[in-house]
């Protein structure tokens, strides 16, 4: 479903007077057991020291310490020595794919991977199920050869023009640029066979993730892809990173495999409800009137409760775990609740914040153990839901909340408009916190960007399509945020200004009393030019769309009463920012900044507080400065 202009003027109107009523953030509470930050046990990760966890025969993979590649050159590749990335150069006739020596049968996969200009690789997934790797930049239409594509199966004896089927193209085109360092995250299963070894269940890919973006789902692969090894399917086997069809870089390979049979079982529950008027998980049960007790098979409060509202709930009973091992568990609990293994206190939910989801991870003996969950309800919904994961069990619910009745219906999406930008005003989220004061704009060149209306600074940027505002426009208890719909990359935040210390270093990456944006106009474009003003320097900010149309082009304007010597524009704050040898700067792997005009000050690069800044001097002999750059991604 279109939401048309007029209803996304409304949301932007809402948003500006949003701006006189900020919120007041609230604290975690202290000494809190379960954190916000973990979902999950770490994954396993693939040394990358040398080649000795994989066996090939070609002599064109190396172990190098950094790549680079320019995203004009066709299968350009340059590398730096050291360790952590994987290569393959393509160079020699000898050329082949590499194994990794782990055999797997279901596995979560993440690995980060760089394809140069018109270069083509591959993962098979147990050496016969392809996952498509290639230089599938600004490509329209992606197909199932394109990256985050599942390669098409192949049979020679089917009619010409049929030979190849079943090929899945990716549900949209999240590929970056060529030289830049881009993720896969795949869930993947293997086929299942009976004691006779007859196949009972196809291979399938549950998910796959390219550069944060779901672009397959639930595929089932009824055999090998094209160029899978030959011969019968099997429960364990390697996986094959493909190396002979042009250079690729791989690194960050990090796994979990799963079995297929082993999991938490739960005992009979005893149920205690009291009744309970407060606001918070009680500190003792024992103070409160029991109204209700019995036993139960489930932590199935809501049908439990002999109430409505205003109630206390404890459930107890026995765990039976598989295997010895690290396990991580996780709640939701409305309105909130804790839970104990063996009597002590795991993940500890007050509910005073609002709804939370927490988990904590605890190493557990192969046996049975206690495990007891308190819960307590005001007003509204009333559930207790918990997920587990441990050692070769992948994330699964132990107790899971009540299965609300079927709303699936159609996404409310914006797409750019054919002759204007759109803007939409509302929530968004940036490193894993929701900003209430952004406004998100969208190009008829589908090239977009969100910006923090709260501390003047660029979010994030991505390409076509625009945006999906189904949580901004349906129901009440969602997020409200307004989200991408391709690959987002995050930019700094805070707004574009450096304070330069003694002898020049940086002394704050950008000030800490940011005021904010004092107004936005459309310019003749209707594209909106940011003003912000702190400390006597007004700041102009325009970004658009390049001449060509895929990139976005920055222009920061500095106007000041006097020179301002210790002042800087800041283009990025960084793990990583690399000069490379083209001229452009890498940020963080992920894209590219092409400075266009830098004001006649050299731009350096800085370190600060365990980040690299790029910066550019401004107002340094002059009232005004004026700093140009591309996002190339």
């Amino acid at each position: 479903m279109l939401i048309n202009r007029y209803l996304t003027g409304l949301i932007t109107g809402f948003v500006l007077l949003l701006l006189f009523h900020a919120c007041t953030p609230k604290e975690d509470e202290e000494h809190q057991f379960g954190s916000e930050e973990t979902f999950a046990l770490p994954m396993n990760s693939l040394p990358l020291e040398n080649l000795d966890p994989f066996q090939t025969n070609g002599d064109n993979w190396v172990i190098t310490g950094n790549v680079w590649s320019d995203h004009k050159s066709e299968l350009s590749i340059e590398t730096k020595e050291g360790s952590g990335v994987l290569v393959s150069l393509s160079e020699s006739e000898e050329s082949a794919d590499i194994f990794s020596r782990l055999e797997h049968g279901d596995i979560e996969l993440r690995l980060e991977f760089l394809i140069p200009k018109n270069s083509n690789s591959g993962i098979y997934f147990q050496d016969r199920y392809e996952l498509q790797i290639l230089d599938s930049w600004l490509r329209e239409d992606a197909r199932f050869y394109d990256a985050g594509g599942i390669y098409e199966r192949w049979d020679e004896s089917r009619p010409e023009g049929e030979r190849g089927f079943e090929g899945r193209d990716p549900l949209v085109n999240a590929s970056l640029a060529p030289g830049l360092w881009q993720e896969f995250h795949v869930l993947f299963r293997a086929p299942r066979f009976d004691d006779e070894g007859n196949k009972t269940e196809n291979a399938r890919f549950d998910w796959v993730y390219l550069n944060g973006v779901r672009v397959q789902e639930n595929v089932e692969l009824t055999g090998p892809t094209r160029g899978g090894a030959p011969g019968k399917e099997v429960t364990k086997a390697p996986f094959r990173l493909h190396g002979d069809h042009g250079p690729v870089a791989f690194r960050n390979i990090e796994y979990k495999t799963y079995n297929q049979t082993d999991s938490l079982t739960l005992g009979p529950l005893t149920y205690e409800f009291f009744e309970y008027t407060g606001d918070r998980t009680p500190e003792n049960f024992n103070d409160l009137e029991l109204i209700a007790e019995g036993v139960t098979d489930s932590f199935n409060v809501a049908d439990l409760a002999p109430q409505d509202e205003h109630y206390a709930s404890r459930f107890t009973g026995e765990l039976e775990v598989p295997v010895s091992g690290d396990y991580f568990f996780q709640t939701g609990m409305y309105n909130g609740g804790n839970l104990y293994i063996n009597g002590e206190l795991l993940i500890r939910n007050t509910g005073e914040v609002e709804f939370q989801i927490l988990g904590n991870t605890i190493y557990l003996e192969e046996g049975t153990h206690e495990i007891q969950a308190t819960h307590f309800q005001t007003v509204w919904i009333s559930y207790i839901h918990i997920d587990y994961e441990g050692p070769g069990i992948e994330k699964r619910p132990l107790a899971r909340k009540p299965e609300a009745e079927s709303t699936a219906s159609e996404p409310i999406t914006v797409h750019a408009g054919s002759h204007q930008p759109e803007l939409i005003g509302g929530f968004f989220n940036y490193e894993n916190e929701k900003l209430t004061h952004t406004l998100a704009v969208g190009h008829t060149e589908g090239v977009h960007y969100s910006y923090d209306l709260g501390r003047g600074s660029l979010l994030s940027f991505w390409r076509n399509p625009f945006a999906d505002v189904s949580q901004m426009w349906r129901g009440r208890g969602h997020e409200q945020l307004l989200v991408p719909m391709n690959a987002a990359l995050e930019s700094a935040s805070g707004i574009p200004l450096a304070t330069l210390g003694w002898r020049g270093s940086l002394s704050e990456p950008w000030p800490d009393n940011t005021p904010g944006i004092q107004q936005y106009q459309l310019d003749g474009n209707e594209r909106p030019v940011f003003t912000s003003e702190i400390d006597g320097i007004t700041i102009e900010d325009l970004i658009q769309p390049s001449q060509s149309g895929t990139e976005l082009e920055r222009t920061l304007r500095f106007r000041s009463e006097d020179n301002r010597r210790n002042k800087a524009a800041r283009l990025a704050q960084a793990s990583s920012v690399e000069l490379l040898p083209n001229g452009l700067y890498r940020i963080n792997g992920q894209y590219y900044i092409n400075i266009l005009d830098d004001g006649g000050s050299e731009p350096q690069i800085r370190e600060h507080d365990g980040f690299e800044v790029l910066i550019i001097p401004v107002l340094q002999e002059s009232t005004q400065s004026e700093v140009s750059y591309q996002l190339i991604w």
